[in-house]
């Protein structure tokens, strides 16, 4: 895993209770357990980076686990781990239903299948059934060279293990020596056309002193503001000064994580280990079965010694003054939790792009005009309510100028881990404007008050670019009802 980092690992014969746990930082996790008796057992684990979702196919003459990769160009890609027992024959109508499923689709696995398009010696009848089916639907296959199966008890050694691949015809598959299990795993290096993974994590530095000057020195001390056009060009000149300042004082970084790297004399010893197990395998000298099982243990140790060190390192140098201690808690704290599928109309929706338009088509639906007919009864109740509450009430509706202090003190109570609003200013951002900034703000709110007041109006309502202010009038005056937006 550290040294190739797959995308998605396909498993076999996982042997798995539904006690055990199996999991991989990073990695999310689809099994199918075998319930009935013991062995067998399929698992895919995936990125959490790559946007997916699960599959299930149900068959009785293989075990699957099945997802299908949501890609950019809405071409999805079905994805399965396939095991085959030994005994039994495999169903040419289950391999349909699983390739019929989408235009692309990879299937590897353990098939326990044996023929001479990927193996040498002589086919059995599972691999006679494949092949057949592979040339019949025009399928590719993808196989190692090597062997990947080395039985104990026996010195001759197979290709049991392959993909079959549907609308995909680039591909490149490796056995490698790494692991102590009879079977070598192996490693798909598939072109399929499209990215999976999705961007590069990144993070944004500003630096907000810079942000300060740059808003100081473009924002006017005493703008014109005696029109409502000029009012309207005064607000966007300080949202675009704003934005214009954040852009100029931000810097990106990429977020680039390291595998834990073992040292070389744990690697050294591997190497060691692996060769052992294959010259057992090959010979069956009982000597070199008990090297590599003591240099397995060895290595187990070592491991663990040098990833118990490492904490320690880590704990260490934790400080309290430098945030150290507070970044480690977050990130132990934090969990990863995928969200499921939301059911929409049409269907249930598993991408994050699916999920926002059932948000939205929900939303949509629920916030709709009344239908005709109305209730004419219903709304002479709610105008004499409204209207009996307006003319019995004693609140005074006056309201005082407001200062430049008052804004600030606003301000400065913004949430800063608030979203940001249409205009893409964030709330922090706003905590860290000037003076004079302010008392732009504070002047463009008085004139849409001006402009408001001077139309004498009873419902006359001045609205500008939707981000300062709304005012209701009566005719001599007085503000009956206003909304401002900072």
């Amino acid at each position: 895993m550290e040294e190739w980092r797959p995308d998605i690992l396909a498993l076999q014969e996982t042997h798995l209770n539904n006690s055990d746990n199996l999991r991989i930082p990073n990695y999310t996790t689809y099994r199918t357990d075998r319930t009935t008796h013991r062995g067998g057992g399929t698992a895919i684990l995936i990125k959490n980076s790559i946007n997916h979702h699960p599959s299930p196919i149900h068959t009785t003459s293989f075990e699957n686990t099945t997802i299908t990769l949501d890609t950019y160009t809405n071409t999805n890609i079905l994805i399965a781990s396939i095991y085959r027992p030994p005994h039994g024959i495999i169903n040419t109508r289950e391999l349909d239903g699983l390739f019929n499923q989408g235009p692309k689709a990879i299937a590897v696995g353990d098939f326990n299948a044996k023929h001479p398009a990927w193996n040498r010696g002589r086919p059995n009848r599972n691999g006679n059934t494949i092949h057949t089916y592979i040339v019949d639907n025009n399928l590719v296959l993808i196989a190692p060279p090597e062997p990947t199966h080395f039985p104990y008890n026996h010195p001759s050694s197979s290709v049991l293990d392959f993909g079959i691949l549907k609308n995909i015809s680039t591909g490149d598959a490796t056995s490698l020596n790494d692991l102590s299990s009879d079977h070598n795993p192996v490693l798909f290096k598939i072109q399929a056309n499209t990215n999976l993974s999705s961007p590069a994590k990144t993070y944004n530095i500003i630096n907000w002193q810079h942000f300060s000057q740059l808003i100081h020195s473009q924002i006017p001390d005493n703008p014109k503001m005696d029109t409502a056009d000029e009012i309207d060009t005064c607000i966007n000149h300080l949202t675009n000064t704003i934005n214009t300042a954040l852009n100029l004082s931000t810097k990106t970084k990429v977020i680039k994580g390291k595998f834990r790297q073992l040292p070389k004399f744990i690697l050294d010893k591997i190497k060691i280990k692996n060769h052992h197990r294959k010259l057992y395998q090959q010979t069956l000298f009982p000597p070199y079965k008990r090297t590599a099982h003591r240099l397995q243990k060895d290595i187990q140790k070592d491991i663990d010694d040098f990833d118990n060190n490492r904490w320690n390192n880590i704990i260490k140098e934790l400080n309290p003054e430098d945030n150290t201690l507070y970044d480690m808690n977050k990130k132990l704290a934090r969990k990863f939790t995928p969200i499921p599928p939301i059911l929409d109309t049409d269907g249930i929706r598993y991408t994050p792009l699916g999920k926002a338009d059932a948000f939205r088509h929900s939303l949509e639906n629920f916030f709709q005009v009344n239908p005709e007919p109305y209730c004419n009864s219903h709304i002479n109740k709610v105008n004499h309510l409204v209207n009996n509450y307006h003319n019995h009430s004693t609140q005074n509706y006056q309201i005082d100028p407001i200062s430049t202090d008052e804004v600030i003190t606003l301000i400065k109570k913004l949430n800063p881990k608030k979203a940001t609003g249409p205009d893409g200013i964030s709330s922090r951002a706003l905590r860290m404007i000037t003076s004079n900034t302010t008392l732009l703000a504070v002047l463009c709110f008085a004139a849409v008050f001006y402009v408001a007041m001077a139309a004498d109006s009873h419902d006359s309502i001045y609205d500008g670019p939707g981000r300062v202010v709304n005012v209701v009038t009566d005719h001599d005056g007085n503000i009956i009802s206003y909304s401002k937006v900072l």
